[in-house]
């Protein structure tokens, strides 16, 4: 029953703030429905799901760490931590996590191949672990996004439609969480610049369109990562002066800010794709 631990966590949770199944019906939601999902035999729809949990306010983070049985938080510590690890370019650190993960749980190998797909390319075996488990995402929690924000970009193309349709439809949802915003910019940034190595420029424009749609008052760092990935869309379709002036004005910007861990890893995606091409590329 591939639904049972999200009807388990409602379950868990309207059990403790005291809501009895016909408390939802205002909502919409009969009784058999909801019991059917709490038992794992149906899924609800996603703007069910939000309405009754905002019912017994509770967030997304906490329904999110019901889902995976109160381990969540320790998992977001190693993502945390590979996060670091990345920005500091401490590639032992990254392989150490990978080496301590790789024979574990599911979970566990999650976590390891988010860390070795940042400094090494994933087996293909590895990459169709990780489509099996976004394939049965139904509620896309902080453990999830952290996977999508580390590697979200090597999974099939059709995935990647698949998940940036499901953001686009439940954006309400998912914008009013920062963290939640940040993961998924990341994402987009690695998937527009994806597009953009693999010369779909159209695919490109569609997911700078939608990353932007996202943007809320205060993000600003994720505004520069967004408008960073359309410098390299600007240089390389557009006008390679303007394109290239645009990125190197963006690293002076953090540079001045003292997001320095930041700005390194950006730079690195300049020195890659600017600096190293070819006078005959593209």
């Amino acid at each position: 029953m591939v639904y049972f631990k999200y009807g388990k966590a409602f379950h868990d949770l309207r059990i403790q703030h005291g809501f009895s199944l016909s408390a939802f019906e205002e909502l919409g939601i009969a009784k058999s429905t909801l019991s059917n999902f709490e038992n794992g035999k149906s899924m609800l729809s996603f703007d069910r799901l939000d309405s009754a949990l905002q019912k017994m306010n509770v967030s997304p983070l906490d329904y999110s760490i019901m889902i995976n049985n109160g381990e969540q938080e320790s998992y977001i510590s190693i993502f945390d931590e590979i996060e670091h690890a990345y920005y500091q370019r401490e590639i032992k650190r990254l392989k150490e996590i990978y080496q301590e993960n790789q024979m574990g749980t599911n979970e566990q190998k999650l976590v390891a191949y988010s860390a070795k797909g940042l400094y090494q390319h994933l087996l293909p075996e590895e990459i169709d672990e990780i489509e099996d488990y976004l394939k049965g995402i139904q509620f896309w929690g902080l453990f999830e996004l952290s996977i999508l924000a580390n590697i979200g970009d090597k999974v099939n193309e059709n995935l990647i439609d698949n998940i940036l349709e499901d953001f686009f439809y439940n954006k309400s949802y998912y914008e009013n969480d920062l963290y939640y915003r940040v993961l998924i910019y990341r994402f987009l940034y690695k998937v527009i610049l994806n597009c953009i190595d693999s010369e779909r420029k159209e695919k490109a424009q569609e997911v700078l369109d939608i990353s932007k749609q996202f943007f809320m008052p205060g993000d600003v760092m994720s505004r520069v990562i967004i408008n960073y990935a359309e410098s390299f869309f600007v240089y390389y379709y557009v006008d390679k002066q303007k394109g290239k002036r645009q990125l190197q004005d963006t690293l002076k910007f953090l540079k001045k800010i003292g997001a320095e861990d930041f700005r390194k890893t950006l730079k690195m995606q300049y020195d890659k794709r600017i600096i190293r091409e070819k006078p005959n590329e593209r």
